[in-house]
């Protein structure tokens, strides 16, 4: 039996919050197995997360998920909102009232939300009997296997604790250093270091890196100080601030794409088995036990976005999936073509018309919202992926899909046009090599190559990195002393081909070939279907879990948002519930943990 007695939680973010939530949903199978639970928290602010907290981010970033859209915890986000007194709310930024469930708000205010919701979280486990204890301002540094049903962790105050199971649910880590000399920031967070002094503007360009949503939180913080937005006959518009006339902003973006727009949706909350089931899927596997990436799109996705296409009426891309000639790559390359323009601003321009008829007169984009629960499936299989289809879905497909899944909301897509109309920003396309070591230089210094392999040299008095937090490897990994003892070890695919393996190997450190057999070395560490962490030799550890999206990005590669997190720790305490019912190691394989899939409805 899973011994729970003392559980520590690292981190008090969403990810925590609905762990916190899903313990308590089962408080009746194994609330009497927990004596207590720690929780640890590195920021001052608890229960909150690190892109909702008002250290970290500022008044004018708006999150880009409705209340229709979070999974719920004690309320909704939108009636928590509705409950707040109106000077609250104007301290929030709500200013378009009543209230919607559709509309997103800003990333302060869900972090109030999240905050209220956490403290009703552990108010229902203490009711209930489980002691609570929180160390705030409590950054753990090191981890450490003791033995059996016994870990050790060291806090930033060298003070050691030992839990009988220890949950990491902490999140974003930038270690990359910032450089205020060179006007060099590796990371746009905390959002405050990078604003003016009062009564002070940046009178020169400046360069982002990235063209993401943490990358427009950037812009519209910026523009905020460097201007004012108004409306004229409905339309939003920029007004420089006289002082501030050289004001303008570069978008530096590989592919240079700007995301979709937010869209309409049937079914705002994502399930596993929503457009296949577990049968089907498992179907996939071959003789080598692998699933092939380009078989579960011409069998299971090809059907469902046909059937989407055909809602959406876009029959030219209908007859291209009834061939069976075309690829999961054909198509990726299809839909890229059509959200590509030679001005990425004018080509949001045009789409805004259809986004904004999708969003207020209720009119599903149909494909993309079943493209995203396809590949939202497939990553709670992933492990049956091979390193071959591991590499097409990360170099390929995965940059497409989050454009596509990670949706710039209207209000966001507002503020971008407007700069655009005032000339205050423009999108460079280009992939940008970063000069750190230029000598006697007060500016970042950037190497910007075309798609065509021009080369050209761009300086910035401010430059604001929003490329997201690094892959993680092993050696990043912040807890070493698991490292050192062995208890983790990198994440890993096997090749299926192993001339293929020794055809890549060659430009590829991360292959490893022994003994005839080939594997790839990926982000993050090995975990197995239900978090728990493996060592080296790839035995599972049953009193440590990774619950962290960063540190899982090799098993789990398409992990992101709110309904990831409450799908994760809501398998994470499914499990505990079986293994405790039936013995230990009772989830042994792909069969058993799809099983579990299978049987809640809430995944």
């Amino acid at each position: 039996m899973k011994n729970l007695n003392n559980i520590a939680i690292i981190g008090s973010g969403p990810t925590a919050i609905y762990l916190l939530k899903n313990i308590l949903t089962h408080k009746n199978k194994i609330g009497s197995k927990i004596n207590s639970i720690t929780i640890f928290e590195k920021e001052k602010n608890s229960g909150m997360g690190m892109p909702y907290n008002p250290e970290t981010t500022d008044i004018y970033n708006l999150a880009n998920i409705s209340s229709d859209e979070i999974p719920e915890l004690q309320e909704t986000f939108g009636n928590w909102l509705r409950k707040q007194k109106p000077e609250f709310i104007e301290k929030l930024n709500v200013k378009e009232l009543p209230i919607s469930d559709a509309k997103v708000y800003s990333r302060i205010a869900l972090g109030y939300y999240f905050q209220e919701q956490y403290k009703q979280l552990l108010a229902a486990l203490k009711a209930y009997g489980i002691n609570i204890i929180e160390f705030k301002n409590n950054e753990v540094i090191d981890i450490k296997f003791i033995k059996k049903n016994e870990v050790e962790i060291t806090d930033v105050h060298q003070t050691k604790r030992n839990f009988s199971a220890v949950v990491i649910a902490n999140g974003h880590q930038f270690k990359e250093k910032d450089n205020p000399k060179k006007g060099y920031f590796a990371s746009p967070w905390p959002i405050h270091k990078l604003f003016p002094k009062k009564n002070e503007f940046y009178n020169y360009p400046i360069g982002i890196l990235g063209a993401s949503l943490s990358a427009f939180d950037v812009v519209t913080s910026l523009a905020h100080r460097h201007g004012k937005f108004v409306k004229e006959k409905g339309i939003l518009k920029f007004i420089k601030n006289k002082k501030a006339t050289k004001f303008k902003i570069f978008l530096h973006s590989a592919e240079g794409w700007l995301p979709h727009l937010q869209y309409e949706q049937k079914k705002p909350v994502r399930e596993i088995y929503r457009h296949f089931n577990r049968e089907q899927i498992l179907n996939l596997i071959n003789k080598d036990s692998f699933i092939h990436i380009e078989e579960f799109f011409e069998i299971l996705c090809k059907p469902a976005l046909i059937k989407a296409f055909k809602e959406d009426n876009k029959l030219d891309v209908v007859k291209k999936l009834e061939n069976k000639n075309f690829t999961f790559l054909d198509f990726i390359s299809l839909m890229a073509i059509k959200h590509e323009y030679v001005d990425s601003f004018k080509g949001m321009k045009s789409e805004m018309t259809k986004a904004k008829d999708s969003v207020e007169n209720n009119k599903p984009i149909n494909w993309m919202e079943t493209l995203d629960d396809l590949m939202y499936g497939l990553n709670y299989h992933s492990e049956l992926l091979s390193a071959e289809d591991y590499l097409l879905l990360n170099k390929k497909i995965m940059p497409f899909l989050m454009n596509v899944i990670a949706a710039l909301p209207l209000q966001s897509a507002n503020i971008l046009l407007a700069l655009y109309d005032a000339n205050c920003i423009e999108l460079i396309t280009g992939k940008v090599t970063i000069d750190k070591n230029t000598p006697n230089s007060n500016k970042t210094v950037l190497s910007v190559t075309s798609k065509d392999g021009k080369e050209k040299i761009d300086t910035y008095k401010m430059f604001v990195n929003c490329g997201g937090q690094k892959k993680i490897t092993v050696a990043d990994y912040p807890f070493q002393s698991l490292l050192k003892n062995g208890s983790i070890t990198h994440a890993k695919a096997k090749f299926a081909s192993l001339k293929e393996a020794e055809k890549l190997a060659i430009n590829n450190e991360n292959i490893t070939i022994n003994n005839k057999k080939a594997t790839l070395k990926l982000p993050g560490i090995a975990i197995d279907a239900t978090y728990k962490i493996l060592d080296k030799k790839g035995l599972k550890n049953n009193c440590l879990f990774d619950i962290n999206f960063t540190h899982t990005l090799g098993i789990r590669p398409y992990s992101y948002g709110l309904q990831a997190c409450n799908a994760t720790s809501l398998i994470l305490v499914e499990s505990w519930v079986l293994e405790n019912e039936e013995g230990n190691n009772t989830l042994k394989d792909i069969e058993d943990i799809t099983n579990l899939y299978e049987k809640n409805k809430d995944l």
